[in-house]
Order: C-alpha cells, then structure tokens, then sequence
C-alpha cells in the first residue's frame, strides 16, 4: 500500500513540475492591443470592433468566421462584450494627426462564450499543440533558412502573426546534427519523408513548411501544413511581410482550429476507465497525461494505478463515446487494443513509439 502511495505521489510531482509535451497553453487568447484613431467614442468603439474580430478570428472554429451569423452579432455588439480597455499614455506622431494611441481591450471571455454556444459553431479552447516551422528564406535566389537572430523583421512578423492567430510555434534547432540530416532543398521538396523523419525528435503532431521570397517591393510565399496524416499547401500573394506571415499562420489555423475545436451543443458528460500499454518511462506517463489533457472532449484525468503492464486512467469526457474513441486515435499517439471498446470494464490501448 505505501508503495502504492509513493508511486502515485511521484507521478503527481513529475506532471505538476514537467512543462514539456507537444501542447501549450495559450494565454491572453481574449485580450489584444489595437490603433484607436483617438480617444472620441466612434474612434473607440471602431477600435474595440477591431479587436473583437481578431480575438474571434482565433477561438472560433468553423469556414469564413467573420461571416458567421453570431460572430456578426458579437461585433456589432462588441462594447457590450468588454471587460476592460486602457489607453496608452502617449500618442503615435507618425499616425493621421499625432491622436492614434494603443488601446488594451481585454474581452469578458463568458460573455462571448455564452453568445457563441448559441450559433452552435466550433469553439477552440486554449490548450493547443506546438506546430514546429521549418521556414527558408529567399533573398535574390539565395536560399537559407530562417534564423531569429539574423533576420529581425522576419522574426517580428512571425510573431505576430502567430500571437494574432493563436498558435503556439516552435522552430527547429538547426543544429549540426539537423543540417546533415536535412537541407533546404529537402525542406522544399514534394517529397516530405526526410522533413518528417527529422522532425520526429521534436514530438509534434503538426508540422510546417514554408518559403518566403523577396520581391523587392513585396515578398510572397508558399506553405505547407503535415498534420493528422494529411498535407495542406497554400500561398501568400505579394505583399508586405506582416500580411504575408498572417497569410501563413491563418492557412495553420483554419486546419487546426476544425480539427480541435468543440461545438457547445456536445453536452454528454461521461466516464471510463483507459488502460494503457507500453507507458515504460516517466518520459512516457508525461506524454501520455499531456496528450490526454489536450484533448478539449476530456475534461478531467487521473492516474489510478498500474495494474497487469497497464497504466490504468478515469477521465471524464464531455460528449459521446464515439467522439471520443476517434479524438484517442487521430494523434497517432495512441493504437487501440482488441478489447478497447466501451463495456464495463475499460478501453485499452498501446502508446504508439517513436
């Protein structure tokens, strides 16, 4: 019993001290800063609507957001929706007639969750995964990939694009061991086995490739997003490199955000018991309890024990059973086992190796 007792106390301290794991938790996702032309009520009011479509353009899941009936409702509205807004205490001279200031608009995220849940559209909430960039870019036909420290506006544009979107990214280490593995022309190939098998070390469900050019007066570039076993490429017309990276992160977005996002209307609240094999390391009980935690259908886990070579779960899961059989399995992170099928006993399954 007191073995028992130490056994779960230590996995508890690992998950509550580890951070690492292919999700984040994206904070501030109801909170922006945007340019108010002046402190006057329409110039606030206009600002404040601003805001509020971009906040929804990165919790709502769903084609074409901004024409959603209630998101048009929500910004019609967006005043009512506002918990919080402050000024920035000095003007920008180099807009209109030097009374442009930053405005903070923090958004009261029950409200607009209560009003989204009406339109029955998908809401994504902000436990999301790491997407890892592999980014080259092209200036007068020289290729290379993109360095954060070299390349300051780049790196300014990437994040913002990233923050406006949501989406938590991460980039590849480009270390010795990676530029004899992989090379820019690989990353760029129609054949992604070898950016995919160099991206395994990092451990993320979602991987993306993209080429940005410099046109001069424009850049314009060309993306590609690996995620649940399937590949989407699009393109950013030429234009500036901040709408350009926008262009970039939207493309992850709309893919992802359909993919994780919850409609309101799964109201179902159950429980089951999960076993699973092959969790053989604390390495692997952190994988596991991270990957189950970001699934926005599961509500609550807790580790019960290890029983038979199983590691043995309860969680609690908002919906129905069979939504929940699939969110178990898209990853690739768990395999079911003959047996894992709703009774009374439990689900089973194998944690998938790397």
């Amino acid at each position: 019993m007191e073995l028992k007792l130490l056994a779960r106390l230590f996995v508890l301290l690992a998950l509550l001290c580890s951070q690492q794991g292919w999700t984040a938790e994206v904070k501030g996702l109801y909170e922006i800063e945007v340019w108010a032309k002046s402190r006057s009520d329409e110039d606030r009011n206009k600002a404040i609507q601003e805001a509020l479509s971009t906040v929804l353009g990165r919790v709502v899941a769903a084609d074409n957001v901004q024409e959603t009936p209630v998101v048009k409702t929500a910004i019609a509205g967006a005043s009512h929706y506002v918990r919080q807004f402050q000024y920035s205490m000095s003007a920008d001279d180099r807009r209109d007639d030097g009374q442009a200031r930053l405005m903070r608009v923090l958004f009261d995220e029950a409200q607009l969750l209560n009003l989204l849940r009406s339109g029955n559209i998908g809401i994504w909430s902000e436990i999301r995964p790491e997407t890892l960039v592999w980014l080259v870019v092209d200036e007068q036909g020289d290729r290379r990939f993109y360095h954060a420290d070299d390349m300051p506006e780049l790196t300014s544009a990437l994040s913002r694009a990233a923050r406006l979107k949501g989406l938590p990214i991460i980039f590849p280490l480009l270390d010795l061991q990676e530029q004899q593995q992989i090379s820019v022309n690989e990353v760029l190939s129609a054949d992604s086995r070898q950016l995919l098998s160099v991206s395994e070390r990092y451990d993320v469900v979602s991987v993306m490739a993209g080429r940005v050019v410099d046109k001069g007066r424009c850049w314009r570039a060309e993306w590609a997003l690996y995620f649940d076993e399937k590949i989407k490429q699009w393109v950013s017309p030429c234009g500036p490199i901040k709408e350009v990276m926008l262009a970039g992160m939207q493309g992850a977005y709309d893919v992802l955000s359909k993919y994780y996002g919850v409609k309101p209307d799964i109201t179902e609240i159950g429980y089951t018991v999960l076993k699973i094999k092959g969790v053989n390391s604390m390495t692997d009980m952190i994988r596991v309890t991270d990957f189950l935690e970001s699934l926005p259908i599961i509500k609550a886990v807790n580790w019960v024990s290890v029983e038979g070579g199983y590691n043995v779960y309860k969680i609690k899961y908002e919906g129905n059973e069979h939504l929940l059989a699939e969110a178990l399995t898209n990853a690739n992170v768990l395999t079911p086992l003959p047996g894992a099928a709703f009774s009374e006993q439990a689900l089973k399954y194998q944690l998938v190796t790397h």
